[in-house]
This record gives structure tokens, C-alpha cells and sequence, in this order.
């Protein structure tokens, strides 16, 4: 049989630049400033370009070389320029402010492009670059008549904090524009926080969440293990060929309970390559009670390999997978992976929490990069166990200790009386067999009875203000610091964010907002 193959698609951003001049013939309006116009926007563009950046810009197809004008100064220049990016699918736009220029223009420009916006300068005390930056961004904020106009961003020489922006608005621009996919539907075992308004999700954050049976997978796979046997067969000779150490019990880990994981695992990678048009982003598998109940395996295979960059045939398409329908916790994963597209989103319940440390661990198996911090097989699999599971008439949960990482980001998009909040932080992910070995000594192997992957957090806070203030059993986490990534993207959706590794923020959260957002919606 043929080996499945998948290609990464193209994540580099597209953005448009652009700048605006002044409308009248007379006073800033001259050669020299116009020339200066193109110079700055030549260097912008470079910049941009060094750092992985598909760079639009209508300028260049508008002007000539070296003519004047070359900022944009009237309608007619607008309707050009909103075509062109338009025509060239831009993730959002880039404004030069370098001198002065009528702030209705930039209004006009806003309105009618539709994209989100960035408004960038440098301190020039010889030109008028300030005084058109504020002056066009108040405007903005006082005519107020779109979400890209209120929530645009400013950003006054800092070009990391450019390309934070640039890298955001793209990831957002994907999520936008793309589909989760709920395999059981959502609201497991009667967690309410699961459910959401899908409906709302999908007017400013997600394309689609679509929903299957998980039926569908369950047939595909019981057709697997009688006419393609050999699938399973060629994907349980690579772990065996990587080293994975797969622990037979005889009762809740058997050779049969494993083949019909793995035909699950086959069956979901089928599906998601037929509903490739959808652009699915994520998804996620119900799995209690009724696949392990009525199939009699757990789903494990699919949130241990779908989040992994390698399968049997080679490169694959990495999925974020979530348990249990969550539907916020599948868009906290979705927003993280496509930040930083290099790193699976690890997923888990939250089991113990103290003062230098917070563990998660889910439920049977999570993206298995992290055994590693890679996305290499022959380290990963050295590292990861496929054990009997505590949870379901048979299966495998695959166990592995996180390793220690410099810096991750952590975060959970929750809800309060029908308000979106995220929390977020940024922590060191510490040795979770060495943490854990010393914290429990002897008590290990019976913590060890979970047999769930393991990730060991220090947020830097007390337990007592995390434990008060965190809005699901569920979290999800990067390796790197994407915070402020993620506070731009929250800005962009206006969301509300909570640093969970500030104690007084989770105070403060604790004192304040999380009971005003219950008189705001009860009059209390």
C-alpha cells in the first residue's frame, strides 16, 4: 500500500504595506518628501521580507519607478490599492505613517479594505510622522464604524512588536478561515464548560465547527481491520521499529485492543484527508462513554498521533486534538498551534497544583512531541509507553514524563455568564518525572496508576489564586514565549485577558470581574 504522505501548507504571512500622502499641491506636499515616502517603504518592506514575510505592495504596481505622486492621496488611489490587496488575499495591512496626510483617507481606506490594521512610525521630530499617526488613529477610534477601525494596532518603531503583529494577524486570518471538526459533538459527561455558543464563535472567530458521529469512524475502522488489516499492521511495525515499549497486560492492554485503536487512528486520518476543502484546523474526539463503552477501546491514538508531525509514511499535517467535545479548549489549541506552527499544542486535565508547580495530564494520551519536545520518532518513542489504561473497557493510554523547557506559554479561553475571557501566562515546563519523584516519593507509582502523558508547569504563582480563578479542567500550552502573540489576537477579538501567572491579576480577577460579569448579566 502506498504511504500517506502529507505536505505542510504555506504559512507564511501576507501582508499588505502601504502609505498616504497629503492632498493638497501646496505646503508638505513635494518631491523630496515623496521620495522619502518610497524610502521608507522600500526599507519597510525589506524588513518585513528578512523575516519570512510575503509582502504586498499596490504601490509598486500603482507608481512608476520614481514618480510622484507616490503616497496615496485621493479615492480613485484607495479603490486601486483595495483591489490590488484584495486580489491578493492579504492577512491584514501595514500603514506607513512617514508625514502628514488627511486622516479621511485613512478612514475611507479602513472601511472599505475590511482587514486589520497596523499603524506603524518611527520618532522623527523633522517630519510630521507623530502628529499624522495620532491624528489618523483617533479619528479611527472616534468614527469607530468597524472592528478593524476600534481595535487597530499602533506600533511606534518597535519592529519585534511589528512582526508579533504580522505573525498574529495571520494566524488569525487561518483560524478565520478555517473549520473545527467535533467527532461525538461536544459536552461530555456532563461538564458544562465544554458547550459554547457555536453560533457566535463563528460571527468573529472560527470559520466552522462542524460535528460527526463518531459512528462514522467507528464503521471506517471495523472496515479497516477486515479488508486492510495490513494498516494497522504497517503503523504498529513503526512503533515497534522507533522503540515505543508497548506493555501487554492481557486484559486492558491486548493485540486486539491496540489494532482497533490504531484502526481508529487510520480511520480519522481518512476522514480529515476527505474533508481537506474544509480546512479543518482541529478536532476532537468525544470518546466517553460511547466509544469505549460500545466499541470497547478508547480513542487514545487520535490526540497521542493526529497532534504529531511524522506518521508511519513520513511528514504528515499536524491536527491540535482535544477530548470530550471542548469546544474552548480546541480553539485555545487551534489559536496556539497557529502561532506557533512548529509546536503540537499539548492538552490536558489539571491533577495537582502547589505553590512552584502545576501538573496536567489528559486522560489517556496527548500530543506525544512533548515526551520529547520533538517531533522526531526515534526520541519520542524512546521515551513514550503504550500501558494498559485506567479508564474504559480496554485500551491503551500512551505515558511519558514532559521534559523541562526554558519557557512555555500556557493558556484557556473560558466563559463567564456568556463573556469570553482568556486566561494566560507564561512559565518555565519543568523535568515532570524528576518534579514529580521528589514531590512524591514512594507515592509515585501509585500516581503513576493515571499512566497519562505528564506536564509540569511553574507559573510562578500561589496554588490558592490559580486553584480560585481557572476557568476549566482543561489547559493548553506552547513551548516558547507567545504571550504577547496571543494578547494580540485576544485584542483583535475582543476578548479580555487574564495573566494566570500574576498573583494580583488572579486576585483582582477573583475580587472583581469574575462577579461584575454576574451583575452585568442578572442585575445583581
Amino acid at each position: 500500500m502506498k504511504k500517506e504522505v502529507r505536505v505542510m501548507h504555506d504559512l507564511s504571512p501576507r501582508i499588505g504595506i502601504i502609505t498616504f500622502t497629503d492632498d493638497r499641491d501646496v505646503g508638505l506636499y513635494s518631491k523630496e518628501i515623496e521620495d522619502n515616502l518610497r524610502k521608507k517603504q522600500t526599507k519597510l518592506n525589506k524588513m518585513l521580507t528578512s523575516h519570512g514575510v510575503t509582502v504586498i505592495d499596490p504601490l509598486a504596481e500603482m507608481r512608476k519607478l520614481n514618480s510622484i505622486p507616490y503616497g496615496v492621496r485621493n479615492s480613485h488611489d484607495i479603490d486601486a490599492a483595495v483591489r490590488f490587496l484584495s486580489d491578493n488575499f492579504i492577512n491584514g495591512v501595514i500603514i506607513g505613517a512617514w508625514n502628514w496626510s488627511p486622516p479621511m483617507l485613512i478612514m475611507d481606506f479602513v472601511r472599505k479594505l475590511g482587514k486589520p490594521v497596523m499603524y506603524y512610525s518611527e520618532n522623527n521630530p523633522m517630519a510630521g510622522s507623530l502628529s499624522q499617526l495620532s491624528a489618523a488613529c483617533s479619528s479611527l477610534m472616534e468614527w469607530g464604524s468597524s472592528n478593524f477601525a476600534l481595535r487597530h494596532e499602533r506600533s511606534f518603531g518597535d519592529t519585534d512588536g511589528l512582526i508579533s503583529w504580522v505573525r498574529t494577524v495571520a494566524a488569525v486570518s487561518r483560524i478565520r478561515e478555517g473549520a473545527l471538526l467535533l467527532w461525538g459533538g461536544t459536552y461530555a459527561v456532563h461538564m458544562e464548560q465544554l458547550q459554547d455558543d457555536v453560533p457566535r464563535l463563528k460571527s468573529f472567530m472560527v470559520r466552522d465547527i462542524l460535528s460527526e458521529d463518531q459512528y462514522i469512524l467507528v464503521s471506517r475502522a471495523e472496515k479497516i481491520r477486515s479488508e486492510q488489516p495490513e494498516r494497522i499492521e504497517q503503523f504498529l511495525g513503526w512503533l515497534n521499529e522507533k522503540g515505543m515499549k508497548i506493555r501487554y497486560d492481557g486484559t486492558m492492554l491486548t493485540t486486539e485492543a491496540l489494532g482497533k485503536q490504531i484502526a481508529l487512528l487510520v480511520a480519522a486520518r481518512d476522514r480529515l484527508r476527505e474533508l481537506e476543502n474544509e480546512n479543518i484546523l482541529g478536532v476532537s474526539i468525544k470518546c466517553q462513554p460511547e466509544i469505549y463503552q460500545e466499541y470497547g477501546v478508547d480513542a487514545c491514538t487520535l490526540p497521542a498521533f493526529l497532534p504529531f508531525g511524522v506518521n508511519e509514511g513520513g511528514p504528515q499535517k499536524v491536527y491540535p486534538t482535544v477530548c470530550e467535545g471542548d469546544i474552548k479548549g480546541l480553539l485555545t489549541s487551534a489559536l496556539l498551534h497557529q502561532i506557533n506552527p512548529a509546536v503540537p499544542p499539548v492538552f490536558g486535565d489539571l491533577i495537582s497544583a502547589e505553590d512552584d508547580y502545576i501538573e496536567f495530564a489528559n486522560c489517556g494520551a496527548s500530543s506525544i512531541f512533548w515526551a520529547a519536545n520533538s517531533d522526531n520518532p526515534d526520541t519520542v518513542f524512546s521515551n513514550t509507553e503504550a500501558v494498559g489504561n485506567i479508564h474504559g473497557v480496554s485500551g491503551a493510554a500512551f505515558s511519558f514524563f514532559g521534559k523541562h523547557a526554558p519557557v512555555v506559554t500556557v493558556a484557556r479561553l473560558t466563559r463567564i455568564a456568556g463573556e469570553y475571557y482568556m486566561q494566560l501566562g507564561r512559565g518555565e515546563a519543568l523535568d515532570a518525572r524528576k518534579l514529580l519523584s521528589q514531590k512524591l516519593g514512594k507515592k509515585l507509582e501509585l500516581h503513576l496508576a493515571q499512566r497519562w502523558g505528564k506536564i509540569v508547569v511553574n507559573l510562578g504563582v500561589r496554588a490558592e489564586n490559580f486553584v480560585k480563578v481557572i476557568g476549566a479542567n482543561h489547559l493548553s500550552a506552547t513551548i516558547g514565549d507567545h504571550v504577547k502573540e496571543v494578547e494580540i489576537a485576544c485584542r483583535m477579538y475582543g476578548i479580555p485577558v487574564i495573566r494566570i501567572d500574576s498573583d494580583e491579576e488572579m486576585k483582582r480577577f477573583y475580587r472583581d470581574i469574575r462577579y461584575a460579569a454576574h451583575r452585568n448579566r442578572y442585575g445583581m
